[in-house]
């Protein structure tokens, strides 16, 4: 069958526009992440594009990313290790590097917190003078330069960060090391059969509480242009279908438009659901045949494999949530009902508390969308205090779920409350006391599986489970009381 629920992401130039200030929010790029392309202007007005100038070339690129006031940068830049590395392995003819290079390495400096040009040159308020003695290019972020959002687009979340990039556009945190050249040994060669495919698994995907829509990357690293693959999704290990991706949306001219991808881009594809599942259901994606051939490198191929995560699947439904999100104005997000897209709450980030404007509904999946999310947190708790959601977005576009009970059951004024249990120590190692009369307990990992139950006792044995966070879930006269519970050994 042919996929008609496809969708592109076309890779461009990172707009360079204010997205968000307080980067402790920020998580860094996952190794392995495509770093995203970008076109900067270093100190000298020279313009630098990291995929056509350097990447697509067969460079293999630096990224130290600084703040003039940070001690740890200024001691790494005082190294020199990525100056050495510069002048000795940098492009060909390019200032302070030395005729005999290698010339495979780009380096760059970016000061990612609008550090101005008096500071860059040792003034007030930075930590010396970063330029002086310099040889590699300078990006600087102060006001009419380039913007710090680069350092958002780069998910920089403490200073300084160091990534390694790959000519195949792939990156590693490699830290302040003192041998930069020795780590580029682990990049791939660049393309060099006619027919290859690679394939890397999505930030995110589109889900509901029983099924999921894989998103998946997809990169030509053949020499030939890549007009069509093969993808093959199983679940647990047996196929549920395959589809032959062969073309592409074209928003500009509103149709489906032959799939024609040069070497090294890369379109991201959203799956047919997958439908009918359950918490730890394992999805695996294949991805062959590339222009209808057998892939001649399938080993370059990221396997494609994930634990299916469908959420809190026992929400207290008969109440208001409370819904904080971090961010600003950049960031909206909502919250829908599954069943039929009805809207129940919306907003931007910065709030804490939000309600639903609509009242929850029995056995029901609700999902959270946000978009621009930028690794922003996001927590939602019920009325009985379960945090259902908790978690940050991880690309553009993000979603996470969970479901509301599927039986009837509320709390009025005067029954009991998940305060009259006595539930100790938080958090526990081998023994959790549980204080106060009730008919069975359960203890309920993340993905939802049950992994301790017992009848009533006021002590309970918790030595076999590991290290995190559990929903412990108290039974008593056919009524149910969750708490979280850690337990740290």
């Amino acid at each position: 069958m042919k996929n008609k629920y496809l969708s592109i992401k076309s890779l461009m130039l990172i707009t360079l526009m204010s997205l968000f200030s307080t980067q402790s929010l920020f998580a860094q790029l996952p190794n392995g992440s495509i770093a995203p392309n970008f076109e900067l202007i270093d100190l000298d007005g020279t313009t630098h594009k990291l995929y056509e100038d350097y990447t697509d070339l067969g460079y293999t690129v630096f990224l130290d990313f600084s703040a003039i006031w940070c001690g740890p940068c200024w001691s790494y830049h005082t190294t020199h290790a990525l100056k050495d590395v510069y002048e000795n392995h940098g492009p060909s003819g390019y200032p302070g590097v030395s005729p005999n290079t290698t010339n495979d390495v780009m380096v760059f400096f970016i000061e990612g917190q609008g550090g101005t040009l008096a500071e860059l040159n040792g003034g007030s308020g930075s930590q010396g003078d970063w330029v002086s003695g310099t040889t590699y290019p300078i990006i600087p972020t102060y006001s009419g330069t380039n913007s710090t959002s680069i350092a958002s687009a780069y998910s920089i979340g403490y200073w300084p960060t160091v990534y390694q990039v790959c000519p195949d556009r792939t990156l590693t945190e490699c830290g302040t090391t003192t041998s930069p050249y020795s780590l580029i040994s682990a990049c791939l060669p660049p393309p060099s059969m006619n027919d290859d495919a690679r394939s890397f698994m999505s930030n995110s995907a589109g889900s509901g509480c029983s099924s999921v829509s894989p998103e998946i990357s997809i990169q030509n690293y053949g020499l030939n242009n890549l007009t069509e693959v093969k993808i093959d999704v199983s679940l647990n290990g047996v196929l549920q279908y395959s589809t032959i991706f062969d073309e592409i949306w074209s928003n500009a001219t509103n149709s489906y438009q032959p799939l024609n991808l040069a070497t090294l881009n890369m379109v991201d594809v959203l799956l047919d659901p997958v439908t009918g599942l359950v918490n730890g259901d394992v999805i695996s994606i294949d991805v062959d045949m590339p222009n209808g051939v057998v892939d001649t490198d399938p080993l370059n191929n990221q396997l494609i494999s994930f634990a299916v995560d469908l959420g809190f699947d026992n929400a207290y439904w008969d109440g208001q949530l409370s819904i904080d999100v971090a961010g600003d104005m950049q960031n909206s997000w909502y919250l829908k009902q599954v069943s039929n897209n009805l809207i129940i709450a919306s907003d931007f980030g910065g709030v804490t508390g939000a309600t639903n404007s609509q009242p929850l509904l029995f056995n029901e999946c609700y999902t959270l969308q946000s978009i621009n999310g930028a690794n922003l947190a996001y927590t939602v708790t019920d009325a009985m205090g379960n945090v259902v959601l908790d978690g940050s977005a991880s690309s553009v576009e993000d979603f996470d779920n969970f479901t509301t009970g599927n039986e009837v059951w509320t709390v009025a004024v005067n029954d009991k409350s998940i305060s009259s249990f006595n539930v100790f120590p938080v958090p526990a190692k081998d023994i959790l006391y549980v204080e106060g009369e009730y008919d069975y307990l359960r203890v309920v990992d993340v993905l939802g599986k049950e992994v301790l139950y017992s009848t009533y006792a006021r002590s309970i044995n918790v030595s076999t489970l590991k290290n995190g966070l559990y929903i412990l879930e108290i039974t008593s006269s056919n009524k149910k009381f969750n708490k979280k519970i850690q337990i740290s050994k």
